[in-house]
C-alpha cells in the first residue's frame, strides 16, 4: 500500500465559553487531524509542515507522533510561535495569534513514490509566504505521479480579497486529481455555495472530481464528469472540525486501499465515487463519537 504525504497548517485550537473560561485545547487544521486519524488506522502518513520549537509546536507534533505519523518532514523552527487559534463565543469566533519566521516551508522533502497520495490545502497553500517552495514540492509530487487530493477552503478572515490568491487556487486545481470542499469553502472561494453549479462552472476545467459536504441539506456529494452520487450524512455535527477531518481520512483510507489510480478519477464509476462517500461518511461519524462538545468546534 502507499505512502500518503500530508501538507497543511499544524496549529492548537483553544476553546473557551462565554465567561472565557478554558474549555479545551485540540490540534487544529483539517489536514493534521486527518493525517492522526489515517495513522491511527494502520496506514503510513508523513506529515509535511512547520511547527515552532515550542511548548505548542510540542504539544501539536508530539499529538500526530502519538498516532502514528511521521514527522521527519516538520521543520521546527526557532524565530517564531507555533500558531494558535481561539474560539470564543456563541456561533464561534475565531482569532488567531501566529508569528511565522520569513524562511517559510524549509523541509526535508518526503521521498514520494508513483501511486503515493498528497494531500495539500487550506490556507497553507497559497500564502504568498509558503507558496515558492510548497510550489516545487507540488510540481515534483506531480511528476513522480503521486495521486493529488486538494482542500481549497480557508477561513475568510485569512484573505478578505480572494482575487489576490485566485492564480494559486488555479492552480492547485489544475494540479488536483479529485477536490474536497465544503458549501462555506465554495461560497468563499467562488462567490457561490451550490457544489453542481461551482464543479460544472468553476472546477471541471481544471479536475473531474469533486467531494462536497453540505451540512446545512445534510449530505456529501461526488460529482464526476456529468455523474452525481449522493450520500445522507443525517444530524451528526458534521460543520465541526472533527468531522470534516474523519470526512476527508475516510475518503483518502478508500483511495488507498482501493489501489485507485490519478486516471480513475478523470472518468470515476459509480462503484468508486459510491466507496469513497460510504468510507467518508461513516469515518466522520467515528471521529466525533463519544466526543464532548467544545471538541465539536467548527
Amino acid at each position: 500500500m502507499k505512502k500518503i504525504i500530508c501538507i497543511g497548517e499544524l496549529s492548537l485550537n483553544i476553546a473557551l465559553d462565554s465567561t472565557g473560561a478554558t474549555l479545551g485545547a485540540m490540534p487544529g487544521g483539517r489536514i493534521a487531524n486527518a493525517a492522526a486519524l489515517l495513522a491511527a488506522d494502520g496506514l503510513e502518513v508523513l506529515m509535511a509542515s512547520e511547527a515552532a520549537d515550542d511548548s505548542v509546536g510540542a504539544i501539536v507534533v508530539g499529538h500526530l507522533e502519538q498516532a502514528g505519523v511521521q514527522t521527519r518532514s516538520v521543520d521546527r523552527y526557532t524565530e517564531g510561535r507555533t500558531t494558535l487559534n481561539i474560539l470564543s463565543g456563541e456561533p464561534p469566533v475565531l482569532t488567531r495569534y501566529e508569528a511565522y519566521p520569513d524562511e517559510a516551508f524549509d523541509i526535508i522533502w518526503p521521498r514520494i513514490d508513483e501511486g503515493d497520495i498528497v494531500v495539500f490545502g487550506g490556507y497553507y497553500a497559497i500564502d504568498r509566504r509558503m507558496r515558492p517552495r510548497l510550489a516545487k514540492l507540488l510540481t515534483h509530487a506531480v511528476e513522480r505521479k503521486a495521486l493529488m487530493v486538494y482542500l481549497p477552503g480557508f477561513p475568510p478572515q485569512q484573505e478578505s480579497r480572494i482575487t489576490r490568491v485566485m492564480p494559486e487556487i488555479l492552480e492547485n486545481l489544475e494540479t488536483a486529481h479529485i477536490v474536497v470542499t465544503r458549501t462555506s469553502d465554495l461560497a468563499t472561494v467562488f462567490g457561490n455555495g451550490d457544489g453542481n453549479g461551482c464543479f460544472n462552472d468553476r472546477i471541471s476545467f481544471y479536475c473531474r472530481s469533486l467531494v462536497n459536504i453540505d451540512p446545512a441539506c445534510g449530505h456529501i456529494e461526488y460529482f464526476g464528469g456529468k455523474e452525481c452520487t449522493t450520500a445522507e450524512i443525517g444530524g451528526e455535527p458534521c460543520g465541526s472540525l472533527l468531522w470534516n477531518a474523519g470526512a476527508l481520512a475516510g475518503l483518502v483510507a478508500a483511495i488507498a486501499r482501493g489501489e485507485y489510480k490519478p486516471d480513475d478519477f478523470e472518468h470515476p464509476s459509480e462503484t468508486l465515487r459510491s466507496d469513497i462517500l460510504k468510507a467518508a461518511a461513516t469515518s466522520a461519524h467515528a471521529a466525533v463519537a463519544g466526543r464532548n462538545q467544545w471538541q465539536l468546534m467548527p
